[in-house]
Protein backbone atom coordinates (compact mmCIF):
# COMPACT_ATOMS: atom_id res chain seq x y z
CA UNK A 1 0.00 0.00 0.00
CA UNK A 2 1.34 2.93 -1.21
CA UNK A 3 2.68 6.05 1.37
CA UNK A 4 0.49 9.01 1.00
CA UNK A 5 1.73 12.37 2.35
CA UNK A 6 -0.40 15.50 3.94
CA UNK A 7 1.11 18.86 4.64
CA UNK A 8 -0.27 21.47 6.90
CA UNK A 9 0.91 25.03 6.21
CA UNK A 10 0.56 27.45 8.51
CA UNK A 11 0.61 30.99 10.77
CA UNK A 12 -0.88 31.99 14.09
CA UNK A 13 -3.78 29.23 13.52
CA UNK A 14 -4.48 29.01 17.19
CA UNK A 15 -8.57 29.06 16.33
CA UNK A 16 -8.23 26.50 13.26
CA UNK A 17 -4.82 24.76 13.19
CA UNK A 18 -6.49 21.81 15.86
CA UNK A 19 -9.81 20.69 13.75
CA UNK A 20 -7.18 19.99 10.88
CA UNK A 21 -4.96 17.85 13.11
CA UNK A 22 -7.43 15.73 14.05
CA UNK A 23 -9.51 15.41 11.03
CA UNK A 24 -5.87 14.44 9.64
CA UNK A 25 -4.50 12.02 12.22
CA UNK A 26 -8.28 10.49 12.57
CA UNK A 27 -7.80 8.71 8.61
CA UNK A 28 -7.78 5.06 8.88
CA UNK A 29 -5.16 4.57 6.07
CA UNK A 30 -2.41 2.77 7.29
CA UNK A 31 0.70 4.36 5.66
CA UNK A 32 0.05 7.90 6.30
CA UNK A 33 2.69 10.74 6.74
CA UNK A 34 1.60 13.95 8.33
CA UNK A 35 3.97 17.27 7.74
CA UNK A 36 3.28 20.45 9.65
CA UNK A 37 5.15 23.31 8.35
CA UNK A 38 4.77 26.50 10.72
CA UNK A 39 5.70 29.86 10.33
CA UNK A 40 7.24 30.91 13.44
CA UNK A 41 3.97 31.48 15.25
CA UNK A 42 3.69 33.27 17.85
CA UNK A 43 -0.28 32.82 19.16
CA UNK A 44 0.21 29.61 20.96
CA UNK A 45 -0.43 27.35 17.17
CA UNK A 46 3.29 25.45 18.23
CA UNK A 47 1.08 24.45 21.92
CA UNK A 48 -1.53 22.37 20.08
CA UNK A 49 0.77 21.28 17.72
CA UNK A 50 3.26 19.89 20.39
CA UNK A 51 -0.45 18.27 21.82
CA UNK A 52 -0.31 15.69 18.87
CA UNK A 53 3.84 15.11 18.14
CA UNK A 54 3.12 11.57 18.57
CA UNK A 55 0.71 11.41 15.22
CA UNK A 56 3.23 14.08 13.26
CA UNK A 57 6.46 12.80 11.05
CA UNK A 58 7.85 16.52 10.89
CA UNK A 59 7.11 19.52 12.29
CA UNK A 60 9.03 22.50 11.12
CA UNK A 61 9.10 26.23 12.39
CA UNK A 62 10.81 29.04 11.35
CA UNK A 63 10.34 32.34 9.54
CA UNK A 64 9.24 32.24 5.42
CA UNK A 65 8.15 34.23 2.50
CA UNK A 66 4.39 33.22 2.63
CA UNK A 67 2.58 30.30 1.69
CA UNK A 68 3.96 28.65 -1.30
CA UNK A 69 7.99 29.07 0.20
CA UNK A 70 6.37 27.25 3.18
CA UNK A 71 5.00 24.58 0.61
CA UNK A 72 8.54 24.14 -0.77
CA UNK A 73 9.72 23.41 2.46
CA UNK A 74 8.20 20.53 2.99
CA UNK A 75 9.11 18.89 -0.18
CA UNK A 76 11.74 18.36 1.32
CA UNK A 77 10.73 16.01 4.23
CA UNK A 78 7.54 14.49 2.02
CA UNK A 79 7.82 10.82 1.41
CA UNK A 80 4.93 9.77 0.34
CA UNK A 81 4.24 8.52 -3.52
CA UNK A 82 1.31 11.48 -3.64
CA UNK A 83 0.92 14.56 -1.90
CA UNK A 84 -2.52 16.79 -0.40
CA UNK A 85 -1.83 20.16 1.33
CA UNK A 86 -4.48 20.31 3.78
CA UNK A 87 -4.59 24.49 5.00
CA UNK A 88 -5.45 25.13 8.85
CA UNK A 89 -8.88 25.60 9.01
CA UNK A 90 -9.94 22.38 5.99
CA UNK A 91 -10.38 19.05 6.70
CA UNK A 92 -10.92 16.04 4.97
CA UNK A 93 -14.85 15.18 4.51
CA UNK A 94 -14.74 11.95 6.14
CA UNK A 95 -11.89 9.66 8.61
CA UNK A 96 -11.89 7.06 5.85
CA UNK A 97 -11.67 9.38 2.64
CA UNK A 98 -8.11 8.77 2.07
CA UNK A 99 -8.60 4.95 2.54
CA UNK A 100 -11.64 5.28 -0.25
CA UNK A 101 -9.55 6.54 -2.84
CA UNK A 102 -6.35 4.41 -2.02
CA UNK A 103 -7.13 1.56 -0.26
CA UNK A 104 -8.59 -0.45 -3.01
CA UNK A 105 -7.15 0.97 -6.72
CA UNK A 106 -3.31 1.98 -8.12
CA UNK A 107 -2.95 5.09 -10.00
CA UNK A 108 -0.60 6.42 -12.51
CA UNK A 109 -1.90 9.38 -13.52
CA UNK A 110 -0.22 12.74 -11.85
CA UNK A 111 -3.08 14.37 -10.46
CA UNK A 112 -5.95 12.71 -8.62
CA UNK A 113 -8.99 14.90 -7.55
CA UNK A 114 -12.18 15.19 -6.12
CA UNK A 115 -14.59 17.52 -5.53
CA UNK A 116 -14.98 19.62 -2.40
CA UNK A 117 -17.54 21.33 0.11
CA UNK A 118 -16.79 25.46 0.90
CA UNK A 119 -17.33 26.38 4.46
CA UNK A 120 -18.75 29.97 4.92
CA UNK A 121 -21.16 31.99 7.20
CA UNK A 122 -23.79 30.24 5.27
CA UNK A 123 -23.13 26.62 5.88
CA UNK A 124 -21.57 24.30 3.51
CA UNK A 125 -21.71 24.81 -0.63
CA UNK A 126 -21.22 21.63 -2.31
CA UNK A 127 -18.84 22.31 -5.51
CA UNK A 128 -18.08 19.53 -8.02
CA UNK A 129 -14.78 19.20 -9.53
CA UNK A 130 -14.42 19.69 -13.34
CA UNK A 131 -11.01 19.59 -14.37
CA UNK A 132 -10.02 22.13 -17.03
CA UNK A 133 -7.26 20.01 -18.16
CA UNK A 134 -9.71 17.49 -19.76
CA UNK A 135 -11.04 19.56 -21.78
CA UNK A 136 -8.24 20.75 -24.18
CA UNK A 137 -8.15 24.39 -22.98
CA UNK A 138 -6.89 27.10 -24.68
CA UNK A 139 -4.33 29.68 -23.18
CA UNK A 140 -7.21 32.48 -23.54
CA UNK A 141 -9.46 29.53 -21.39
CA UNK A 142 -6.36 28.96 -18.99
CA UNK A 143 -6.34 32.61 -17.92
CA UNK A 144 -9.99 33.74 -17.69
CA UNK A 145 -11.06 29.80 -16.24
CA UNK A 146 -10.54 27.99 -12.75
CA UNK A 147 -8.71 25.00 -12.58
CA UNK A 148 -11.84 23.52 -11.49
CA UNK A 149 -10.78 21.68 -8.56
CA UNK A 150 -9.29 22.88 -5.39
CA UNK A 151 -5.85 21.81 -4.09
CA UNK A 152 -7.22 20.30 -0.48
CA UNK A 153 -9.24 18.25 -2.66
CA UNK A 154 -5.83 17.00 -5.26
CA UNK A 155 -3.20 14.42 -4.61
CA UNK A 156 -0.33 15.38 -6.61
CA UNK A 157 2.57 12.82 -7.88
CA UNK A 158 5.58 13.62 -4.94
CA UNK A 159 8.12 13.16 -8.14
CA UNK A 160 6.80 15.58 -9.84
CA UNK A 161 5.93 18.23 -7.53
CA UNK A 162 9.46 18.41 -6.58
CA UNK A 163 10.99 18.57 -10.13
CA UNK A 164 8.50 21.27 -10.22
CA UNK A 165 7.97 23.07 -6.75
CA UNK A 166 6.09 26.28 -6.58
CA UNK A 167 7.48 29.42 -7.99
CA UNK A 168 7.39 32.58 -5.66
CA UNK A 169 6.91 34.90 -8.60
CA UNK A 170 3.64 34.09 -8.31
CA UNK A 171 2.27 35.03 -4.58
CA UNK A 172 -1.23 34.29 -5.46
CA UNK A 173 -1.22 31.40 -8.00
CA UNK A 174 1.64 29.77 -7.92
CA UNK A 175 -0.33 26.58 -7.05
CA UNK A 176 -2.27 26.96 -10.35
CA UNK A 177 1.29 27.35 -12.36
CA UNK A 178 2.40 23.98 -10.69
CA UNK A 179 -0.53 21.86 -11.31
CA UNK A 180 -0.49 22.96 -15.26
CA UNK A 181 3.38 22.25 -15.58
CA UNK A 182 2.50 19.09 -13.89
CA UNK A 183 -0.16 17.78 -16.47
CA UNK A 184 1.75 19.68 -19.20
CA UNK A 185 5.28 18.11 -18.85
CA UNK A 186 4.15 14.75 -17.17
CA UNK A 187 2.44 11.99 -18.55
CA UNK A 188 -0.84 14.65 -19.22
CA UNK A 189 -2.98 12.40 -17.22
CA UNK A 190 -5.66 13.24 -14.54
CA UNK A 191 -7.79 10.91 -12.52
CA UNK A 192 -11.88 12.28 -10.98
CA UNK A 193 -12.28 9.88 -7.98
CA UNK A 194 -16.41 11.01 -8.02
CA UNK A 195 -16.76 12.11 -4.78
CA UNK A 196 -15.85 14.96 -2.21
CA UNK A 197 -12.81 14.71 -0.83
CA UNK A 198 -12.18 18.14 1.34
CA UNK A 199 -13.90 20.83 3.28
CA UNK A 200 -12.08 24.27 2.12
CA UNK A 201 -12.91 26.60 5.21
CA UNK A 202 -13.70 30.35 3.64
CA UNK A 203 -15.22 31.61 6.59
CA UNK A 204 -12.44 33.85 6.83
CA UNK A 205 -11.77 34.46 2.81
CA UNK A 206 -8.65 33.31 1.09
CA UNK A 207 -5.50 34.54 0.13
CA UNK A 208 -6.98 36.04 -3.68
CA UNK A 209 -10.07 37.23 -2.46
CA UNK A 210 -10.72 40.32 -3.91
CA UNK A 211 -7.51 40.02 -6.01
CA UNK A 212 -8.79 39.60 -9.69
CA UNK A 213 -6.47 41.63 -10.96
CA UNK A 214 -3.50 40.63 -10.02
CA UNK A 215 -4.62 36.76 -10.58
CA UNK A 216 -5.31 37.18 -14.00
CA UNK A 217 -1.87 39.28 -14.21
CA UNK A 218 -0.03 36.11 -12.94
CA UNK A 219 -2.02 33.68 -15.19
CA UNK A 220 -1.29 35.55 -18.32
CA UNK A 221 2.41 35.54 -17.30
CA UNK A 222 2.84 31.79 -16.97
CA UNK A 223 0.99 30.78 -19.95
CA UNK A 224 2.13 33.53 -21.95
CA UNK A 225 -0.95 34.92 -23.06
CA UNK A 226 -0.04 38.11 -24.37
CA UNK A 227 -3.38 40.84 -24.72
CA UNK A 228 -2.98 42.25 -21.34
CA UNK A 229 -5.80 44.46 -22.45
CA UNK A 230 -8.03 41.90 -22.09
CA UNK A 231 -6.76 40.64 -18.72
CA UNK A 232 -7.93 44.48 -17.08
CA UNK A 233 -11.21 44.84 -18.97
CA UNK A 234 -12.24 41.22 -17.83
CA UNK A 235 -10.62 41.78 -14.18
CA UNK A 236 -12.84 45.27 -13.96
CA UNK A 237 -15.87 43.93 -15.34
CA UNK A 238 -16.23 41.54 -12.43
CA UNK A 239 -14.82 43.91 -10.19
CA UNK A 240 -17.77 45.92 -11.08
CA UNK A 241 -20.16 43.02 -10.71
CA UNK A 242 -19.03 42.62 -7.62
CA UNK A 243 -19.81 45.40 -6.54
CA UNK A 244 -23.25 45.68 -7.63
CA UNK A 245 -23.54 42.73 -6.29
CA UNK A 246 -22.54 44.19 -2.93
CA UNK A 247 -25.03 46.83 -3.23
CA UNK A 248 -27.90 44.76 -3.81
CA UNK A 249 -27.41 42.88 -1.21
CA UNK A 250 -26.95 46.09 1.18
CA UNK A 251 -30.39 47.42 0.05
CA UNK A 252 -32.23 44.07 0.73
CA UNK A 253 -30.17 41.94 3.14
CA UNK A 254 -32.96 39.49 3.81
CA UNK A 255 -33.76 38.82 0.34
CA UNK A 256 -30.34 37.99 -1.44
CA UNK A 257 -29.48 35.99 1.79
CA UNK A 258 -32.78 33.79 1.85
CA UNK A 259 -31.73 33.11 -2.38
CA UNK A 260 -28.12 32.40 -1.07
CA UNK A 261 -29.39 29.91 1.68
CA UNK A 262 -31.12 27.66 -0.94
CA UNK A 263 -27.89 27.21 -2.41
CA UNK A 264 -26.08 26.09 1.09
CA UNK A 265 -26.70 22.96 2.72
CA UNK A 266 -25.40 21.26 5.97
CA UNK A 267 -24.54 17.76 4.16
CA UNK A 268 -21.73 16.61 6.17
Amino acid sequence: MKRISIVTVCFNCIDTIEQTIKSVISQDYPNLEYIIIDGASQDGTLNIVDKYQNFIAKVLSEPDRGIFDAMNKSLNYVTGEYVLFMNAGDRFVSSHIVSDIFGKQEYHEDLIYGDVYIQNELGYLFCKADAIYSKKPTKKELVFKSQGFCHQSLFTKTSMLKNVGFNLKYPLGADYDTTAQIYYKGNQEIFYVGQPISIFDDRTGGASHNKIVQILKERADFFGYKPLICVYLYAYKEIIINKVKAIIESLFPNIVRTQRMKKYKVEI
